[in-house]
């Protein structure tokens, strides 16, 4: 396959055997600073690993923590970076013979941390493929296709294990705050009928009054919840994980799944498990 590149032309990398981890900390630290003019804090790597099909390209995913100069002050920032390379080339971008960026359609893997206990929603932990998504329950798609996957993960249980991850999308469905609490309470109480019907509320996304929203879970649900019961620091704090997994992965929308570990940006690829 043809592939085509965009080095790092800063860095004088024909100089090297290889780039290893180290090197490229080093060399995207000097190109921040030099090219960018953005100090650089610390730089930590995420995920790595050969992209297949690409004859040893290898991709790494970076955080990098900044400082941007805004007017006549630096603000720190963390911001994410893909970098790509191959023996002793460096890259931003790694593109195939038909324009296919793969900074596009890359994701870190997903780390074995993320597969615990308390984000199992169905299946079994043994499960020969391990589905992860991140969800918001007023996402269109997500109604489309979330309630699906959970329906055939339950049908299948010796084949996948699903674990949830919620993505309330707040700016856009400021609803979800509560209605993704009530689904961590239902989670915890194995009560998955419960939860997948909340996909379907009757509530308006960018309602914002509990009171409104709590009454259309009750009418949906039968279960009258109270604002201590979802409030509780235990689901902020599972939120609050959530919401750092998100940013590991370098997540932007919903819904967004994993399959063993690698990103599906067809949300489909599973489906070929089931022949």
């Amino acid at each position: 396959m043809k592939i085509k590149i965009v080095l790092l032309t800063l860095l004088a990398t024909l100089n090297l055997n290889a780039v290893d981890g180290a090197g490229i900390q080093h060399y995207v630290k000097k190109y921040m600073e030099t090219k960018m003019k953005s100090p650089v804090d610390k730089i930590e790597i995420i995920s790595n690993y050969e992209i297949a099909g690409t004859r040893g390209w290898e991709v790494y995913f970076l955080s990098l923590k900044v400082n941007i100069k805004m007017g006549k002050d630096y603000q720190k920032r963390t911001v994410p970076q893909v970098v790509f390379t191959k023996g002793n080339k460096i890259a931003f971008s790694l593109k195939d013979g038909a324009g296919k960026n793969y900074a596009k359609t890359l994701k870190p893997k997903v780390p074995s941390s993320a597969y615990d206990a308390g984000h199992l929603l169905v299946g079994n932990a043994n499960a020969t493929h391990k589905v992860l998504v991140m969800s918001d329950p007023f996402c269109p798609y997500c109604q489309e296709i979330v309630p699906e996957l959970i329906n055939i993960v339950k049908k299948n249980p010796t084949k996948f294990a699903l674990y949830y991850y919620h993505l309330p999308l707040l700016r856009i469905h400021p609803a979800s705050d509560v209605t993704t609490k009530a689904m961590h309470f239902f989670h915890q109480k194995g009560e998955l009928e419960k939860l997948t019907s909340l996909y379907h509320l009757v509530v308006n996304p960018k309602e914002k009054n509990e009171d409104k929203i709590l009454k259309a879970i009750k009418d949906k649900t039968g279960v009258l919840l109270t604002k201590k019961e979802i409030n509780t620091a235990e689901i902020k704090s599972a939120l609050a994980s959530d919401k750092v997994m998100k940013k590991r992965l370098m997540v932007t929308g919903t819904p967004t799944i994993f399959i063993d570990g690698l990103w599906d940006p067809t949300r489909m690829a599973y489906k070929k498990y089931l022949k």
